[in-house]
């Protein structure tokens, strides 16, 4: 787990972060960690690691605080967000991935994504008068996000 953290924080900070795809849209491949955190992990210990993913990425990115806003509302938000998506299966350990639709993993991913990216742009941009703009960067950069996501998983996928 640790290893993880540190792998997908600075190939978000050095890597990701300089990419621009059509010099707005910017995938957040580190939402994988949290996406992926144990259901029986410690729920404190997520939001701790959320709030370190958060600010270690704003520090070494000269953010704004975005990331650490973001990151720190959805770790805090993941319970809900689970048991919304999943509903009575929530509770089993790893239940979510190894034996959920598809249907179920997509809602929770896209909710979990469009939540991080909507708080991270409105964050960044901080005015109404940039409302269109916040929309826009939040779907299309939810969109490449959610695509690097689902083959991330893909290729960590158990063979049978």
């Amino acid at each position: 787990m640790t290893l993880q953290f540190i792998l997908l924080l600075f190939v978000q900070a050095f890597l990701l972060s300089n990419i621009n795809f059509f010099g707005f849209i910017n995938p957040n491949l580190y939402l994988l960690f949290f996406l992926m955190y144990r259901l029986d992990g410690d729920r404190t210990a997520l939001i701790i690691l959320g709030f370190l993913m958060g600010l270690l990425l704003d520090l070494l990115t000269q953010g704004s605080g975005g990331h650490t806003i973001a990151s720190l509302t959805i770790t805090y938000l993941r319970p809900y967000i689970i048991r919304f998506s999943f509903g009575v299966s929530y509770d089993v350990p790893m239940g979510m991935i190894r034996g959920s639709l598809v249907n179920q993993r997509v809602a929770y991913f896209l909710q979990m994504i469009l939540i991080h990216h909507l708080l991270l742009f409105v964050v960044i941009y901080f005015s109404f008068d940039n409302i269109l703009t916040i929309i826009k960067n939040t779907f299309l950069s939810a969109f490449f996000t959610f695509i690097l996501v689902y083959i991330s998983l893909g290729l960590f996928k158990e063979r049978k």
